[in-house]
C-alpha cells in the first residue's frame, strides 16, 4: 500500500510539473491557415512572481495582431524588414496564477511543425527557458502543421 501511495504521489507531481509549462493552443493547425494562437503562461514557482516572458516566434509564421491584457505591456522584436519575430510581455503573475495571451498569425505554406521558444523571468532573479526538445524538462511548445484541406 505504501508503494502504491508513493507511486501515485510521484505521478501527480510529475503530471503537474509537465502541465505547468508555457503552452500554445491549438497544438495542431494547417499550413497556410489563419489562426488564433493562445499562449498560456502559468507561474512556474510558488514563492516568486513571474514578471516577464520573452518569446521567439516560429520561422515562417506571420504574427500580426496581439491580445492586450490590463497590467501587461508588450514590446515587439522585429527583423530588418519590420516583420514581428518575437515579443516580450511584462507584467505580474503571482504564485498559483496563470495568464493567457492571444495572437493572430498566418501559418507558413510549407512545413510540419511550428516551434515557439520562451523564457520566463521571476522577481527573485531566476528564469525558466522553454527552448528544449519535446520530452525534455523544459520543452519549447510545438504546433503540428497538417496539410491544408481542399
Amino acid at each position: 500500500m505504501k508503494r502504491f501511495l508513493l507511486l501515485t504521489t510521484i505521478s501527480l507531481v510529475v503530471t503537474q510539473a509537465a502541465l505547468a509549462h508555457i503552452r500554445i493552443y491549438p497544438n495542431e493547425s494547417s499550413v497556410g491557415a489563419r489562426e488564433k494562437y493562445t499562449m498560456r503562461v502559468p507561474n512556474e514557482k510558488k514563492e516568486a512572481n513571474a514578471i516577464r516572458v520573452e518569446g521567439e516566434f516560429p520561422a515562417g509564421l506571420e504574427v500580426y495582431d496581439f491580445e492586450f491584457k490590463p497590467g501587461w505591456k508588450i514590446d515587439f522584436k522585429k527583423d530588418d524588414k519590420g516583420k514581428i519575430i518575437g515579443a516580450t510581455w511584462t507584467g505580474k503573475i503571482q504564485p498559483y496564477e496563470f495568464v493567457e495571451f492571444g495572437m493572430l498569425g498566418i501559418n507558413p505554406k510549407q512545413g510540419t511543425n511550428l516551434t515557439w521558444k520562451f523564457i520566463q523571468f521571476y522577481d527573485d532573479g531566476t528564469k525558466e527557458e522553454f527552448v528544449g526538445p519535446v520530452g525534455s524538462r523544459l520543452p519549447a511548445p510545438v504546433v503540428a502543421l497538417k496539410p491544408a484541406t481542399p
